[in-house]
């Protein structure tokens, strides 16, 4: 009887670890390959969890945290954008707290996206198109927008054009805050 249940025991074991292993391996977005992939950076320092269970428990941990701090700098980069047009339309009195809130609204940003960006990998990927790849492909747009905002605003102060650039800076934000609210929106979508 003890034989039977060890069998039965490694089994179940053996088949629960196969459940584990990445599923379409070769559609693994580009930067987890070279994070996670079987000679990725993170494998190279021997960096992270041992288990390929653990692996998947912090990938959650991670994309649940990354969920909650994006949704805050998505209300942080509302309340921005709706400064920055009060100042657009001649009421400068908001210089001051568009500069400062800026600072934090970019940081809370730059961290949500690290949490996905240096997450382990999923369990599975597939070749079709879903909400979470479109999801992917708009915070490449809202990504650049993020790294580009900050200089765009300190140019407008130093421009030879300031109309334009500050125009610049505009839609640039804009552009930044629809496909971030469109990204996270694809979030809650079944498909």
């Amino acid at each position: 009887m003890k034989y039977v249940t060890f069998i039965f025991i490694f089994i179940c074991f053996a088949k629960s670890q196969s459940d584990l292993d990445i599923q379409n391996i070769e559609q693994m977005p580009l930067h987890t390959k070279i994070l996670w992939g079987e000679n990725g950076f993170f494998r190279q320092l021997n960096f992270g969890p041992k288990t390929r269970k653990d692996e998947l428990k912090l990938r959650v941990k991670m994309l649940q945290n990354h969920q909650k701090l994006a949704l805050l700098s998505l209300g942080m980069l509302a309340y921005q954008s709706s400064l920055g047009y009060k100042m657009y339309e001649g009421d400068y009195s908001k210089l001051s707290s568009h500069r400062k809130f800026s600072t934090i609204t970019w940081s809370f940003y730059m961290t949500s996206a690290s949490l996905s960006y240096f997450a382990p990998p999923a369990q599975k990927y597939e070749k079709r198109v879903s909400s979470m790849k479109v999801h992917r492909w708009l915070s490449y747009i809202h990504f650049a927008g993020m790294m580009a905002i900050p200089f765009l605003g300190k140019n407008i102060s130093n421009s030879n054009d300031y109309d334009k650039a500050l125009r610049l800076h505009k839609n640039v934000a804009t552009i930044t805050v629809t496909s971030m609210s469109l990204s996270a929106l694809l979030t809650i979508l079944p498909y």
